[in-house]
């Protein structure tokens, strides 16, 4: 649909979504439906408010994903632990070399010994640059949302959906709605992302959501059901 407007019987003009393709090539393309602007979007906002920004209900919507979430955290701990121990190793290993030298029980003109010092300080490196790394990306997840945290998002997201004065409006519904469907005059299906919906609590509590490993590829939708307020 697309976004339109008209002069009422009293001679203003309202806003309304129309289908775009109608709205292109006329009534005989499509017989899409005309739904006036603010009636829509109040019906929308009025949904998000009484059935998504429950607490209750953001948390059920939560609970797989924050599961998800924490088991790609704990895999990847398992992760750092085996790099920073291939690391120690390495550099165990190289130790014993340096001392056999000091010992005069391997020369050091040796081009052997000089091919495994190189081997083993590039696997030392190397496991200890694996193990920064994703150990940065385990603490760019999201912090824990706690039942606080929700209800704090809860509440400023209802109040910042109804200030039509602030561009925060239009950008937290695109982020708490990927799509809203028009079914019928009295019906409206409302589609989003769990992954996105985290991202906006995360963000909300000062931190920061990373697309980090698979967390983003997990992007099971949440709808509303057939009683749409709409």
């Amino acid at each position: 649909m697309t976004l339109r407007t008209g002069k009422g019987r009293a001679g203003g003009q309202y806003r309304y979504y129309a289908c775009s393709t109608k709205a292109r090539m006329g009534e005989a393309a499509c017989a899409g439906l005309a739904v006036p602007m603010h009636k829509l979007d109040d019906a929308i906002i009025d949904h998000l408010e009484t059935r998504l920004l429950d607490p209750q209900r953001l948390a059920a919507l939560m609970e797989k994903l924050l599961d998800r979430r924490e088991e790609w955290a704990d895999q990847r701990r398992g992760h750092i632990a085996e790099m920073r121990k291939r690391a120690t190793e390495a550099e165990a290993k190289l130790n014993r070399l340096y001392e056999a030298i000091e010992n005069g029980l391997l020369s050091p003109d040796d081009a052997s010994l000089k091919d495994r010092v190189a081997e083993l300080s590039g696997v030392r490196d190397q496991a200890r640059a694996d193990a920064e790394r994703i150990s940065a990306s385990v603490e760019r997840l999201a912090p824990t949302i706690t039942p606080d945290a929700l209800a704090r998002f809860a509440t400023a997201a209802r109040r910042k959906l109804r200030d039509r004065t602030s561009g925060y409006r239009r950008d937290h519904l695109r982020a708490l709605t990927q799509r809203v469907e028009v079914i019928s005059k009295t019906e409206a299906r409302i589609i989003g992302s769990r992954t996105e919906l985290l991202r906006a609590l995360a963000s909300s509590d000062g931190g920061s959501y990373a697309a980090a490993g698979g967390v983003l590829d997990f992007k099971p939708k949440w709808r509303t059901r057939h009683d749409s307020n709409v």
